[in-house]
């Protein structure tokens, strides 16, 4: 169902940028705020912190008029963020993207996160107060329950969609940021981390970005008006031992001296590691040090995630645990090139 006008936050983010590309059809008009998307015909600057979101009047109720479907995928991923920064964007800017949506009488396609599963069970906030830099990914995910929580209260036309761990594209591995899974990657490649702080038996969802857009795409031409999605790879999730394997040797095959790297419990860096070492470390290589706890006590998941792949119509079909492993390849090659 082409030829409806979609509205696009955040377009020159991860998901914005691959969902562009793949909204062909559709009459997109891709918004940014400090940085304005490229390579789209209809560009506006929107600022979700401001009142009607930063534009006049006039310009705010001809955006109402035209626009049928508000993809929202605007938001502060920066596990380092302040609170009160992450909450002005993650909530009251969706605020302001509910209110437009309702003026419109458009349907509202809500980007949230699989890891709102992980609400008040992932850690990583008070506990990392010590390190200016460290991240607060509980703020994060309390953002995105409660966005998700007033996208239901709303009362407008809504679907909500989870994506897990945006990797790059499944055929080139690009991407327009890398996320933490690739600096977790590119740390154990050059050795700055000698351990993972993951627990046997547990797992990353990594989801292509092109599948995440395929499926957002497919959101609109099916014309759901309702429902809460999961863009995850699900059962075909990389077991933690196995993501280690594919790191190790995709950067040996380059070429790279890639140290052994094993697991180890998350609790030693609290009981162990810092106690034994903070005295001679520097502030920086403990807040990396923390850094890394606190996005795998978020990512590195003790159960599967549930998948919407194959259940939404036209959208796509699951993923093999090949076809996770193979893009994940492309992705760790495409890293591999940009260190060097």
């Amino acid at each position: 169902m082409t030829g409806r006008t979609v509205l696009v936050t955040g377009a020159s983010g991860v998901v914005g940028t691959a969902l562009l590309p793949a909204l062909a059809g559709y009459d997109v008009v891709a918004a940014g705020y400090r940085r304005l998307p490229a390579g789209s015909d209809r560009v506006v600057r929107l600022d979700v912190n401001a009142p009607l979101l930063g534009l006049d009047p006039a310009a705010y109720q001809r955006l109402c008029d035209e626009v049928d479907v508000v993809v929202h995928s605007a938001a502060i991923v920066n596990f380092s963020a302040d609170q009160s920064e992450v909450d002005r964007v993650n909530i009251e800017g969706l605020g302001r993207v509910i209110e437009l949506a309702a003026e419109a009488g458009a349907l509202l396609v809500h980007v949230s996160t699989a890891y709102t599963s992980r609400y008040g069970k992932a850690g990583g906030g008070d506990r990392l107060g010590s390190t200016k830099l460290a991240p607060r990914t509980d703020e994060y995910v309390a953002s995105k329950w409660l966005g998700e929580q007033m996208v239901r209260d709303s009362g407008i036309d809504a679907v909500i969609v989870r994506p897990a761990i945006v990797t790059g594209d499944s055929r080139t591995g690009q991407i327009r940021q890398n996320q933490a899974v690739h600096l977790l990657a590119e740390y154990l490649l050059t050795g700055k981390l000698p351990f993972l702080p993951a627990n046997p038996g547990t797992y990353l969802d990594l989801v292509p970005q092109d599948l995440v857009a395929q499926g957002v795409r497919a959101v609109l031409d099916a014309g759901l008006r309702k429902g809460e999605l999961w863009l995850t790879v699900g059962p075909a999730a990389v077991p933690v031992e196995r993501y280690l394997e594919l790191v190790v040797e995709e950067g040996r095959s380059a070429g790279m001296s890639v140290p052994p790297v094993r697991l180890a419990d998350p609790s030693i860096v609290d009981r162990l590691v810092r106690p034994a070492f903070e005295d001679v470390v520097s502030k920086e290589d403990l807040a990396r040090l923390d850094s890394v706890v606190a996005v795998c006590g978020l990512v590195i998941i003790p159960d599967l995630l549930p998948t919407s792949f194959g259940e939404i119509p036209g959208g796509p079909q699951p993923l093999t645990t090949g076809e996770v492993e193979a893009a994940w390849r492309v992705a760790l090659r495409r890293l591999i090139r940009d260190l060097r």
